[in-house]
Order: C-alpha cells, then sequence, then structure tokens
C-alpha cells in the first residue's frame, strides 16, 4: 500500500429493480495502492456494485467520492471524466470484433484524451507489451484465447491512466490454465501501486493479494476484514460456510 489517503469512497449505496433491493446501503472506502476483494454468491450484488460505482448502473440511493469529491450523476461533463478516472474490466471482455488488439487500445486514446494516432498507437503499443502480448498486436479478438482477450481489455483499461480499476471476475470466462496469466496480470499491477476493487471466486489469489476482502451476500456486504481475519476467525458464520464451500469447489486452500 502506497499511503493512507483514500482515492474513492462509497457511501449507502442502493440499487432496486421493481421491489427488488439488489444492493443495500453498501459502504466502503479504499486508498491509494490497495485491493479490496469482493467475494459471495452469484447474485449476492458483487458486479451491481461494482456497475454502480462506475455509474454504468444509476443507484437508487448513496454517494460517491472520487479524492474527497462527490460525484453527480446529474453532472454529465463531471461523470465523463469520473469514468475515464475509474476504468472498468469486465466478465466477458467486451473487446470490438473489427478491431485488432491493438486498435481496440488506441481507439479511446484518439476518440476520448484526443491523441493523435501516432502518439496513440505508440501508447496502445507500450500498454499491450507491458500485459504480455508484444507479439500479438495486430491479432483481431477471434485469433485470441480467452486469457488474451482479458489482457487486451486491461491494457485498454490502462492506457486511459485511471486512478482506480474496477474487475468484475474477470478469470470466470476463462478456461482453468488460462486464469493465471490474466491473475498474473493484476498481481503485477498490485506491485506497482495500482488501486483496485476486484470481485472474484479465487479464494487462494484473494488471501494472497488483497488488502481486505469483503464478503456479499443478498445486496449486504456482511463482513469485512483483512484475509487472515476473515479466514482464521470471520466473525459471521455465514462468511466462514462460504469461504469453505468456495474452497472445496475450486480444490483450492487457505
Amino acid at each position: 500500500m502506497n499511503g493512507n489517503q483514500i482515492i474513492l469512497q462509497v457511501e449507502k449505496l442502493t440499487k432496486r429493480y421493481g421491489d427488488k433491493e439488489v444492493l443495500k446501503d453498501a459502504s466502503f472506502s479504499i486508498r491509494k495502492g490497495e485491493l479490496k476483494i469482493l467475494i459471495g454468491p452469484s447474485g449476492g450484488g458483487k458486479s451491481t456494485l461494482l456497475q454502480c460505482i462506475n455509474f454504468l448502473v444509476r443507484p437508487n440511493a448513496g454517494r460517491i467520492f472520487l479524492d474527497g469529491r462527490e460525484v453527480l450523476y446529474s453532472r454529465k461533463r463531471d461523470l465523463y471524466a469520473y469514468r475515464q478516472k475509474v476504468g472498468m474490466i469486465f466478465q466477458d471482455f467486451n473487446l470490438f470484433d473489427h478491431l485488432t488488439a491493438l486498435g481496440n487500445v488506441e481507439i479511446a486514446l484518439v476518440r476520448v484524451k484526443k491523441m493523435s494516432r501516432e502518439e496513440a498507437r505508440m501508447r496502445a503499443s507500450a500498454e499491450l507489451d507491458r500485459v504480455g502480448l508484444k507479439d500479438h498486436m495486430e491479432k483481431y479478438p477471434a485469433q485470441l484465447s480467452g486469457g488474451q482477450k482479458q489482457r487486451v481489455s486491461i491494457a485498454r483499461a490502462l492506457a486511459m491512466d485511471p486512478k482506480v480499476m474496477l474487475l468484475d471476475e474477470p478469470t470466470s470466462a476463462l478456461d482453468p490454465e488460462l486464469i493465471s496469466e490474466v491473475l498474473s496480470v493484476i498481481r503485477d499491477l498490485r506491485a506497482n501501486g495500482m488501486t483496485m476493487i476486484m470481485s472474484t471466486h479465487q479464494i487462494s489469489f484473494a488471501s494472497e493479494m488483497a488488502d481486505e476482502i469483503l464478503f456479499m451476500e443478498d445486496g449486504i456486504i456482511v463482513e469485512a476484514g483483512a484475509p487472515k481475519k476473515l479466514f482464521a476467525r470471520a466473525e459471521c458464520q455465514r462468511t466462514r460456510e462460504f469461504f469453505m464451500k468456495i474452497a472445496e469447489i475450486y480444490g483450492e486452500s487457505r
């Protein structure tokens, strides 16, 4: 961790679809260089929380602060600038099929950051090299493995110089043998001080890398704490049961 500066603060985020409340008063903060990991059953609210943080889904209630300044959905210009500072990595990559890996990374640099084509290509090349794709820049998504596609999406987010990265189960769509290459990139980002919030079922990774784990169920952050604390002496019985079950399913150990 690089310091005590709070980069992002979430206060009582709530999201409803009709009468169903899928996110309930979620609150936490993250400091510069931290990695917070969201753990919980499918449908527990992890993806909704990340989408609300990036305003891909508009919360019904709650407040979000970046560097101490509240982000208001009604201020479109501020919201646009905020989304450039908070990168989002999706489960299904969200790449443009008609563009090469290089094209997928450089397009936002040209259209959003207004870089010249030459400058954008240099930056995109550097970010793809950073995630280990130096020899695959001219390939199209159909020519890439799932792990390579996810690394392209990470490079695309990094090229925008985000202050925070949100990763929504970035390995869930990958075959087991490809998971490690994506987790290796995330480890490198962690080592270099990137601030990240990540949802995952990779318990071993979470226990090794997280500054704090947030266990979510039914839209509620049930319990939060350092990995060693939650694994060894979680206060909530449901938290203990869930970690044990996931470890059994994925063949992982603490």
